[in-house]
C-alpha cells in the first residue's frame, strides 16, 4: 500500500480561519505536502481566496466578491468568526498565497469557483502559477466548471487539471475524455474499483473532505493517490 498525499483543505482549517495565509502557514509548519484553496474574481479583476461566493460567512463584511473591488476586500476581518484570537485576518490574494511555494516545501491544488470573465482570469491565473512554481512537485488547478478548466488549459497546456465532483465514476469518463491527470472525488463517491480503474488509465485519485483517521486508513488501503482534510495535521501524523 503506498501512503497518500495529505492535502490541507483550505489550509489547517479545523484549527484556524479557512483560506487564510495564517491557516496556510500553520499547514506548512506541519508539514502538508499540499493545499487545497478555493479563487474568486474582485470587481476589479483580482484573483482573491475565498470558498463562498460572498464575504458573509467568513469576514465583517456583506456582498458578493464580484460586487467588491480588492481594496474593498482587504479591508475585511477574515479572522473574527472562528474566534477572536484570529482578529485582523485578511483576505489574501491569491499571488500572496502562491508566493507561499516560493521557499516552502509545498503545492497548491487552486479550485476555480467562477471566471466572470474566463478568458482573462485564466491568463492571469495561469501566469501567476509558472510565476510560483513550486521547488518540487507541480500546483494544480480544479474545479466543478469543466468550461473553467478548459478556459486554463488555452491558456497555459501544461498546467495539471482536475475535474470536481461526486460521482467518481463520471469524473472518470470526463478525465479520459479531456486528458485531466487528476479527479477529486467527494468521499462517497469512491470505490475501490473506481481507483483502480482510474490508475489503470493513469488518472489519480484526489478523495475530499476526509477528517476522520479510520476513514482516511480505508481511503489509504483502497490506493487513493492524495486525501483532502481540514485536519490534515492529525492525519500526517497518523498516515506514514
Amino acid at each position: 500500500m503506498s501512503t497518500p498525499i495529505i492535502e490541507a483543505h483550505r489550509g489547517y482549517s479545523a484549527a484556524y480561519p479557512e483560506n487564510t495565509l495564517l491557516a496556510f502557514r500553520q499547514a506548512i509548519a506541519a508539514r502538508a505536502p499540499s493545499i487545497e484553496l478555493d479563487i474568486h474574481v474582485s470587481a476589479d479583476g483580482e484573483l482573491v481566496v475565498m470558498h463562498d461566493a460572498t464575504v458573509d460567512r467568513t469576514t465583517n463584511g456583506t456582498g458578493a466578491i464580484a460586487n467588491l473591488s480588492r481594496a474593498e476586500l482587504q479591508r475585511l476581518d477574515a479572522g473574527s468568526w472562528k474566534s477572536p484570537t484570529f482578529a485582523g485576518e485578511r483576505i489574501p490574494r491569491l499571488e500572496e498565497a502562491l508566493a507561499l511555494s516560493d521557499s516552502n516545501p509545498v503545492v497548491f491544488n487552486v479550485e476555480v469557483k467562477r471566471f466572470s470573465d474566463p478568458a482573462q482570469s485564466a491568463n492571469k491565473l495561469a501566469e501567476m502559477l509558472r510565476r510560483h512554481a513550486p521547488r518540487q512537485g507541480t500546483h494544480v488547478v480544479s474545479s466543478f466548471d469543466l468550461d473553467a478548466l478548459l478556459q486554463v488549459r488555452a491558456a497555459d497546456a501544461g498546467l495539471p487539471l482536475a475535474i470536481l465532483g461526486s460521482d467518481g465514476v463520471a469524473l472518470l469518463e470526463l478525465a479520459k475524455k479531456h486528458n485531466f491527470p487528476w479527479v477529486h472525488v467527494y468521499h462517497e463517491g469512491i470505490t475501490r474499483d473506481m481507483v483502480l480503474a482510474a490508475h489503470a488509465h493513469g488518472v489519480k485519485v484526489n478523495v475530499w473532505t476526509v477528517d476522520k483517521l479510520d476513514l482516511a486508513q480505508e481511503y489509504a488501503k483502497i490506493g487513493v493517490d492524495k486525501i483532502c482534510s481540514n485536519r490534515a495535521p492529525e492525519l500526517l501524523a497518523a498516515i506514514r
